[in-house]
């Protein structure tokens, strides 16, 4: 019971060493810090993803297959 104890331990001090906490990726990226908090942050994003955004992309969509040829409704 002791060595596996002991085992344990040491693996925990060789992956706080190993830097497992780090942010930085593999390829070496680091992501940077915006420095706000987490309502302001998710306030950047959500307009890309509301309802009204969604309506808008539709009808950008829409009016460019009436554009194009063979795209129109009438023919």
């Amino acid at each position: 019971m002791r060595a596996i104890g002991l085992m344990i331990l040491g693996v925990s001090i060789l992956a706080g060493v190993a830097g497992c906490g780090s942010n930085i990726t593999e390829t070496g990226y680091e992501p940077r810090k915006l420095g706000i908090s987490d309502g302001a942050r998710k306030a950047l994003y959500a307009p890309k993803y509301s309802p009204e955004a969604a309506q808008a992309q539709a009808e950008q969509e829409a009016a460019s297959k009436a554009r194009k040829p063979g795209g129109g409704f009438l023919q």
